[in-house]
């Protein structure tokens, strides 16, 4: 029966020829390989969702069993077509005196960049393992990954050049060159582009950093190699040129300690009490669930007013992000006391003084 398929011919051209059964083993692979992916595919996804993997990581493992799937299904076919492996690999798509490029070009270049994103893969798993063990602080830990990615992509494509044939020092030198010609018309963004490189290294601000840019109060999320993303309070993202960050003074919140401290201030009329007010603001500070204990907010007597004593409570809270809710709150709550002690807050007053002429 097999030997009777082997002699219907379906294609034929010079020594090359399928005949009917190897046009079945070729459906049968399609199938077979159709059906593997889909079981590849839902094992990935069924281990994703019991991992609680990222959908990043979902569509690299995606990405690595099709590559598998089609480079399986590619040498089956060939073998059964009798077909040389090396053969194949080795036809040259482009050829000249100084440069070669073959179809085994193609598959190294594949199977690089899918090694090399999955290095970055793997490193940032580390980073975050030790960032959620609380063993890196998180802030400088996301700094870290940016660079050691950045070198792992860097590194990643002087090798895949060097595989396609080209020589890299060459190769450098004519970028070198060329950058220095293209860099007098892009001062900008190669200013931001070493900007973000100097940010990265010198953690001056880190990720998740509360900081106060031209007036803007926001966090960061992310620190790239030319802008960094802002999260401000009203839930907005601002692109953010790093030279900015390097070039501008820049308040950052998050720097010292793990909370800051503000102030809330207010005014009483002449003749109030002025210990029954501090008792009153120490005890709406003291009775806020994000005013921290340590250290304890206290009251300062600030200066007699035009019109009123003026007074400013202190206070230390480790949620700055969102610090003026809270301000809010203390305002509403000290005015409510106010009422129920009968301290009166005043109106501004000016006195005005007319003076009369008479004419004779």
């Amino acid at each position: 029966m097999l030997t009777s398929l082997r002699h219907i011919r379906i294609l034929q051209s010079g020594s090359f020829e399928v005949d009917l059964l190897d046009l079945i083993f070729i459906v049968s692979l399609l199938i077979f390989s159709f059906f593997l992916l889909q079981f590849l595919h839902r094992l990935i996804s069924r281990l994703s969702d019991s991992k609680k993997l990222s959908s990043r990581f979902k569509r690299f493992l995606h990405q690595g069993a099709r590559l598998f799937v089609s480079g399986t299904f590619l040498l089956l076919f060939l073998k059964v077509l009798d077909v040389q492996v090396s053969t194949v690999f080795n036809y040259e798509l482009y050829a000249d005196e100084k440069f070669q490029f073959r179809i085994y070009n193609i598959f190294i270049i594949l199977i690089l960049l899918y090694f090399i994103n999955g290095l970055s893969f793997a490193v940032e798993y580390w980073f975050d393992a030790r960032i959620e063990s609380k063993k890196l602080d998180i802030g400088r830990g996301k700094s870290f990954l940016q660079i050691v990615k950045y070198l792992i992509w860097l590194v990643g494509i002087i090798i895949l050049i060097g595989s396609m044939g080209f020589k890299v020092t060459l190769l450098i030198a004519s970028i070198s060159a060329l950058l220095i010609g293209v860099g007098f018309g892009l001062q900008h963004i190669f200013n931001d582009f070493f900007s973000g490189i100097i940010i990265l290294f010198d953690g001056s601000v880190k990720v998740n950093d509360v900081v106060e840019l031209e007036g803007v109060v926001g966090r960061i999320l992310d620190i790239g190699l030319r802008v960094s993303k802002i999260l401000t309070r009203d839930n907005v993202v601002i692109i953010v040129p790093n030279s900015r960050f390097t070039g501008q003074e820049v308040i950052n919140w998050s720097h010292n300690a793990d909370v800051t401290r503000f102030f809330v201030s207010v005014g009483v009329a002449y003749g109030s009490d002025v210990r029954l007010v501090e008792r009153i603001l120490l005890q709406v500070a003291k009775e806020h669930s994000q005013v921290v204990k340590t250290p304890a907010p206290f009251v300062r007597f600030k200066d007699f007013g035009e019109s009123s004593l003026d007074f400013e409570l202190y206070f230390w809270t480790a949620n700055d992000f969102l610090v003026e809710n809270i301000k809010s709150d203390i305002r509403f709550e000290i005015d409510k006391q106010f009422r129920e002690n009968t301290v009166e807050i005043p109106f501004p007053q000016h006195d005005l003084h007319l003076k009369s002429k008479s004419f004779d």
